[in-house]
């Protein structure tokens, strides 16, 4: 970042510079037109704005920083607490309208070109919502308190100091890609850079929502908050392609369109992907009002989607058919294990969440029906699922996780005489320079069937290539140093969270709340495991693991 050392009387000009103080933050200071006009034209000469670092001649004097997102922007002290808030000013047909909150509300504004300035880079820019007639205000994303978070919700590991300190890495990373209120969901590498376009994937609600709803439900919650918001295009989405419901698209931006092209728009597990983290969710919080407000839409209409996209055979059972799964090395197939298992839990939530609301709409009592006569594709030889319909051999070599996520995070294979020879044949037949995330859940799956040193050695693999010092960057690709993949850090949480922890729901065997429980299996070297701050339908618990998988909960 730039930083520039600037003169006392250029600190006066900027907080005079055209903008609109928050009146919470400081007292009202008289100006004239003329005069914050002047500040303004002095603002807009310099040539690097943000950040700006203040101070003067004085060696005791403090140091304040100055922060701005161009439409907001604040002043923090030495000690990081902020001093003083900003609004940037309006301009009406290219004059300052100063000390008019909002000057559209001013008589006579109707018509006349509308322009903010922006305090990051001193420009003036128009603001389309200006023209739909208000002014949207963005507050500042809240700074975290680190300390605190950590005192609450840490995840402590005794026995693994490198992994202690790579868990802590991944949550710092994760949890600084999003933040609490916000309507912005989280894209691969986070807020780090523009790769992909800063587009969002199935990355965020199979990978980073499960990782953070467990001790952080509010930063999780954006990302079910972006699809909802982006609901409406979505329905559009699927109008245009001749299905009912809502259709999401592979990568998604601002606009909810579809981003990308060719065969990958077919990925279209992702619509299923956004009811299952709905429900999720809901799951973990026991929000009534969420799921009145946003998770029955949501789940509503990707059921309806699905409804009207899947086929049925003669024999009664219903296919999809032309998509592309997550292993997307074999291109468009019939039937995917993965869009398969995701579309048949995305049904079932929605039938579940429909009683909830006491929906007694008719069309409610097919989503079950298809949720329970989906095909789910099998290889006779081995007797398991197969990744599609295409036949497998051993020459058979996936990009990524497909039919294995059937296992673990969709719980729709449990019996460990299926599971077990599914890791086996999947693992060795995924590439070895795939994504991280693969051996992130094959390390859940291999925990649950409690093959210790096999977990601890996934759970490696999940994330050691992958690190790049001297900050524990998570890099994408084995092959690369393009950081901060925030898919990885989820994988790489959850393996913690869910395999070597246990947690999960049942309405049985409960060792934590309710239907919450853990079903530890510590690796080998481990000798602790604290999960703290673990929330569950309002409530918070601390969840301590010790070797012998001995759990001791503790209400908060």
């Amino acid at each position: 970042m730039n930083a520039r050392f600037v003169p006392a009387l250029l600190l006066t000009c900027l907080l005079l510079a055209g903008c609109h103080h928050d009146p919470a933050a400081l007292p009202p200071t008289p100006s004239t037109h003329d005069e914050a006009a002047a500040a303004n034209a002095l603002f807009l000469n310099q040539k690097t704005f943000d950040p700006w670092l203040l101070t003067n001649t004085a060696s005791n004097s403090p140091v304040a920083f100055y922060k701005s997102d161009g439409e907001h922007s604040f002043l923090l002290a030495s000690n990081g607490i902020i001093t003083q808030t900003f609004q940037a000013g309006i301009y009406i047909d290219g004059q300052l309208a100063a000390g008019v909150p909002n000057p559209l509300s001013a008589q006579g504004s109707e018509g006349r070109h509308i322009q903010r300035l922006n305090m990051r880079n001193g420009t003036l820019e128009t603001n389309p919502t200006v023209f739909l007639g208000e002014i949207y205000p963005k507050p500042m994303r809240p700074a975290t308190d680190w300390p605190l978070l950590w005192k609450t919700s840490d995840i402590e590991i005794t026995g693994d100091p490198e992994a202690q300190q790579v868990t802590h890495a991944n949550l710092f990373y994760l949890l600084s890609s999003t933040y609490p209120g916000s309507d912005h969901s989280i894209p691969p590498m986070g807020l780090s850079s523009t790769i992909y376009g800063g587009h969002i994937f199935w990355d965020a609600e199979i990978f980073m929502l499960p990782a953070l709803i467990v001790q952080h439900p509010e930063y999780a919650k954006p990302i079910i908050d972006y699809r909802f918001k982006l609901l409406g295009q979505a329905k559009k989405n699927a109008a245009a392609h001749g299905f009912a419901g809502a259709e999401y698209p592979w990568e998604s931006a601002d606009t909810g369109k579809e981003m990308v092209g060719a065969e990958f728009a077919k990925e279209r597990h992702i619509t299923a992907d956004v009811g299952w983290a709905a429900w999720q969710y809901y799951l973990w919080t026991g929000d009534k009002a969420y799921l009145k407000k946003e998770g029955w839409p949501l789940l509503q209409a990707t059921a309806q989607y699905w409804v009207s996209r899947v086929s049925r055979s003669a024999d009664g059972r219903y296919h999809i058919k032309g998509v592309l799964g997550p292993d997307e090395t074999a291109g468009v197939v019939d039937d995917d294990a993965w869009t398969m298992g995701i579309v048949s839990a995305n049904l079932t939530a929605a039938t579940a969440a429909a009683s909830l609301m006491a929906d007694t709409d008719p069309e409610t009592t097919r989503w079950a029906e298809i949720a329970s006569k989906l095909v789910l594709p099998s290889d006779k030889s081995h007797q398991f699922p197969a990744e599609n319909a295409k036949p497998m051999t051993e020459r058979f070599a996936a990009k990524q996780a497909d039919a294995l996520l059937l296992c673990y995070p969709l719980n729709r294979v449990s019996d460990p005489a299926v599971m077990g020879p599914m890791l086996d044949f999947y693992s060795t037949h995924t590439i070895k320079n795939g994504p991280a995330m693969t051996a992130s859940m094959e390390s859940i799956i291999a925990a649950r069937l409690g093959r210790g040193q096999s977990s601890l050695d996934l759970f490696h693999d999940s994330y050691r290539p992958f690190m790049r010092g001297p900050w524990d960057a998570f890099a994408e690709k084995r092959t690369s140093n393009r950081v901060y993949f925030c898919t990885g850090m989820g994988g790489c949480l959850q393996s913690v969270l869910y395999g070597f922890a246990g947690l999960n729901f049942s309405a049985k065997g409960a060792r934590v709340a309710g239907e919450l429980f853990a079903d530890p299996h510590l690796p080998p070297g481990w000798t602790g495991l604290t999960v703290k701050g673990v929330k569950y339908h309002g409530k918070t618990y601390d969840v301590a693991i010790t070797a012998g998988s001995k759990v001791a909960v503790t209400a908060l």
